[in-house]
């Protein structure tokens, strides 16, 4: 997980219920990036070959055309 520095001087001043969201919105910060590097590194990997054949023959049955998926 991406260390995310805690700020402190952010804090400083405000009631406990303000650290406490200030808080929650650096974990979900850090929990947003570890998401998008986990979803990007599953992407870019090329389709497993039996995925594919699997996908074609389901385009064979539905009688769907198999060049225009994404």
């Amino acid at each position: 997980m991406k260390l995310i520095p805690s700020n402190h001087a952010a804090s400083f001043g405000q009631t406990h219920s303000n650290a406490s969201s200030l808080a929650d919105a650096l974990l979900l910060a850090k929990l947003g990036h570890d998401l998008r590097a986990m979803y990007t590194d599953v992407t870019d990997e090329p389709v497993p070959h039996e995925l594919d054949a699997l996908v074609t023959q389901l385009h064979a049955v539905l009688g769907t055309d198999s060049e225009g998926r994404s």
